[in-house]
Order: structure tokens, then C-alpha cells, then sequence
């Protein structure tokens, strides 16, 4: 049965959206070339809107449809999967072992905000079409 987690990632206060988007999309690379076939079977991003340019405060904000600015303060959520909760667990061992886990760190020095970053682990997913 597939295992599936979701993430959240928040870049920092001086990164723009768009370096943000360019250096996630490069470090999805390296990891997937450290951790080779312990690498999820996908692994979807989606991105919040925003704008290329700061407004006249220096932020990026968003068009919010129901909420507040404050409720979207991350700038993307990714839904990995993984065969089952194994592949996970191999996944995880993985990206810990010391020499992986100090490029990664070191990769993402400069441009995210590990201190935001949100994982969770997803029960049942549902999905309606037309």
C-alpha cells in the first residue's frame, strides 16, 4: 500500500519566490542523486502564487482567496510517495546518514527555512473528478 507524507517548505525573508522555486527544483535533483533508488516513486510540488517583484513593504504576497496572509506564510507543499511505509523508512535512513544529511543542510543554507519546515505523514487520500 503506498506511503505518502506531505511537506511544507518556507523559503527565508530575503529569498525571492523565484530563486526559491529554482533552488528547491535543484536540490530535489541532488537528493534524488544521494539517495538513488531509496528515492520516493514521485514526488509532486506545488507552489504558492506570488508575485516576481516585492511590493513596497520588500514581501511577496499572495492573492488570498479565504483567510488571512498570515495562513500562507510557506511557499510550497510537496506530496512524496514511497511504495509502502519500508521504502519510507529506507528513504529516511538515507538522507540521515551523515555525510547525505550534511549536503543537504548545506544545500539549503542560503534559501530555506529549515525551521518552518513541516512534514506529516497522509491517512487516506480521496479525489473527485468531474
Amino acid at each position: 500500500m503506498p506511503f505518502k507524507i506531505l511537506l511544507k517548505a518556507t523559503r527565508l525573508p530575503d529569498t525571492s519566490p523565484s530563486t526559491f522555486k529554482s533552488r528547491l527544483e535543484s536540490h530535489i535533483e541532488l537528493v534524488k542523486r544521494l539517495t538513488g533508488p531509496d528515492f520516493p516513486l514521485s514526488h509532486r510540488r506545488s507552489y504558492i502564487n506570488r508575485p516576481t517583484t516585492p511590493s513596497a513593504e520588500g514581501t511577496y504576497p499572495t492573492t488570498v482567496l479565504l483567510g488571512q496572509q498570515s495562513d500562507f506564510s510557506f511557499d510550497s507543499i510537496a506530496e512524496l510517495t514511497f511504495e509502502d511505509e519500508a521504502a519510507f523508512e529506507r528513504f529516511q535512513k538515507r538522507v540521515m546518514e551523515p555525510e547525505i544529511a550534511k549536503l543537504i543542510q548545506e544545500d539549503e543554507n542560503g534559501w530555506s527555512d529549515r525551521e518552518k519546515l513541516g512534514i506529516v505523514v497522509l491517512g487516506e487520500v480521496r479525489e473527485t473528478r468531474r
